[in-house]
């Protein structure tokens, strides 16, 4: 196991990870394995964190075959899926959201957690909400605030990603809006919606059009009013769900 402090400091180790790391076993037919686990902190939310303090480059590393990601949002998550990543045969990537882990939470126990397994963190009827790391609480104050009946999904994961917990909701409600603090070109949000409509069984659950809520294709400021100003917002959240209500 090796901790990156933080994710923006990746680009000099990308070739071993895009060109070695993920492409091992493939290489060998599965006789050589790369049991490999990268923690790092990464995101925003902290003023004055900047170009190499405060980015979310997650869907970079989802882009590349053969690595999985995972994002827990919780002391016991992050502890669960180290012991899976720890204990498996694939390299792996665990990113901490740092403002949510700056807060001290009681921890009950702690327990293996897979990879692609879904969390329910609110159950509602009327919108789906998928989300993960940092704009976790984000998303449960829009949709406390909001006065519609969200159903909130923490991800944990994009690599693999839970499709079908996110199908089961949205069979419910019909609506879907997806939240997360990366940029919007070709972030994972894109990814998720793109595979919610993509076939004829899941895009026929739909009332509305999916909605995507993420940073602009920016650079995180300096300045903490620039920041704020770059990254989703419990406004823009609600925004997005009245868009999916109408």
């Amino acid at each position: 196991m090796f901790e990156l402090q933080f994710i923006d400091f990746i680009s000099p180790g990308w070739n071993q990870i895009v060109a070695n790391m993920s492409t091992l076993r493939w290489r060998t037919f599965g006789e050589w394995k790369c049991p490999l686990t990268i923690y790092a902190p990464y995101g925003a939310y902290l003023p004055g964190g900047s170009l190499w303090h405060s980015q979310s480059n997650e869907a970079s590393l989802a882009h590349v075959p053969g690595i999985q990601v995972g994002i827990p949002s919780t002391p016991e998550d992050a502890a669960g899926m180290l012991w899976s990543a720890i204990h498996g045969n694939d390299p792996s990537f665990v990113l901490i959201p740092k403002h949510i882990f700056r807060k001290q939470m009681d921890v009950s126990s702690v327990q293996p957690l897979p990879f692609g397994k879904a969390k329910v963190m609110q159950e509602g009827s009327d919108v789906t909400m998928v989300t993960y790391g940092n704009t976790l609480e984000v998303v449960l104050e829009a949709a406390q605030k909001s006065g519609v009946s969200c159903e909130v999904i923490d991800l944990r994961s994009i690599v693999p990603c839970d499709y079908e917990t996110i199908t089961q909701s949205v069979s419910k409600t019909g609506r879907l809006v997806v939240v997360h603090e990366d940029t919007k070109t070709c972030g994972f949000g894109e990814s998720i919606i793109s595979n919610m409509v993509n076939t004829p069984d899941r895009f026929n659950l739909f009332l509305s059009p999916p909605q995507l809520v993420c940073r602009d294709d920016v650079h995180i400021g300096y300045n903490p009013i620039y920041e704020y100003a770059a990254l989703p917002d419990v406004e823009r959240v609600m925004d997005a769900i009245n868009v999916v209500m109408e």
